[in-house]
């Protein structure tokens, strides 16, 4: 639950639940020592086998959910899906059984974080896999757009853009608080005196990070006081890690993963880097633009939505 996209959902959890609406959530197992069933932030979760890592996986995955929801539906008034994918497409396909809202999230952000290789649907497939929804949420302009080509009945799309709830103090007190916090977690969460921080968030091809962290090493070859933190990206890149082991900067630059809460990061963050904007603009680069750091993004979709739409302030 540490990229972006699975941030952005559990807000999303969390504001439904705020307004009384019981959740219960349906997702992947993906090691068999996990529990099945657990409470995450007051809302049921259930957690099914096998983990769609491959191709026959999903499917069996995908029949799996569709078994579960046809034995539990009578409990709930509605069923969402978050990703418009092979699973939408086979919920849909026996959704009218039930009787129930069928409603879907459809984006162009090409997160295929969770994803088998071969499962992911281009724009057109994903907008048929929306076909059959009874309300379809399109984050995005450009996403809306791509569904009204597609043939989309414009009454059954909602515009409802990624956003972010709270945003992190920067006040002297609560850098320090912070950063104190941080160093508690973990003693290599230590910013030096007189050193600037820089913050990669959320998961990123080794070629996404590569770049940033060469940057990073030639900045500290000419002397600059400066650390990098890769935040959530999953297991260490051993590219990336070679990389900075190689110029001499391992002490400077730290992966860590399995980071869920942004809040003390944004806090002590004094730069921010997007590397991958079609996960990071579902939250952790809305997190930091709210929270007035400043931040470096690469060119995408995602980027252009955003600065023509103007969801937060810019900065």
């Amino acid at each position: 639950m540490s990229d972006a996209s699975s941030q952005r959902l559990l807000q999303w959890i969390d504001a439904l639940r705020g307004g009384g609406i019981d959740v219960h959530g349906v997702t992947a197992r993906w090691h068999p020592s996990w529990p099945e069933s657990l409470m995450l932030r007051g809302a049921s979760v259930t957690r099914l086998l096998p983990p769609p890592r491959n191709n026959w996986n999903e499917g069996q995955f995908q029949k799996h959910v569709v078994a579960w929801l046809g034995h539990h539906v009578d409990n709930y008034d509605s069923i969402y899906v978050d990703r418009s994918d092979g699973l939408l497409a086979a919920i849909s396909a026996k959704a009218s059984r039930w009787r129930k809202p069928l409603i879907a999230r459809f984006s162009l952000d090409g997160d295929t974080q969770g994803v088998a290789k071969g499962q992911w649907l281009g724009p057109a497939a994903a907008a048929d896999a929306c076909r059959r929804c009874d309300r379809i949420i399109a984050p995005s302009a450009a996403a809306h757009r791509v569904l009204i080509s597609q043939g989309i009945e414009s009454q059954i799309i909602e515009r409802i853009p990624d956003w972010v709830a709270s945003h992190a103090p920067r006040t002297s007190e609560a850098r320090a608080a912070a950063a104190g916090s941080l160093f508690q977690v973990s003693s290599d969460l230590v910013i030096p005196a007189r050193t600037e921080l820089i913050v990669h968030y959320g998961t990123a091809e080794a070629e996404q990070l590569k770049p940033v962290v060469t940057a990073v090493c030639d900045l500290l070859d000419r002397g600059a006081s400066v650390r990098l933190w890769t935040l959530g990206g999953g297991s260490p890149s051993v590219e990336v890690h070679d990389l900075v082991k190689d110029r001499g900067w391992h002490r400077e630059i730290l992966q860590f993963d399995g980071v869920d809460d942004l809040e003390e990061f944004a806090s002590v963050a004094d730069l921010a880097i997007v590397s991958n904007p079609s996960v990071a603009y579902q939250f952790s680069a809305l997190m930091f633009l709210q929270s007035v750091v400043p931040l470096i993004s690469v060119d995408g979709v995602e980027t252009k939505s955003w600065l023509a739409e103007g969801q937060t302030n810019k900065h």
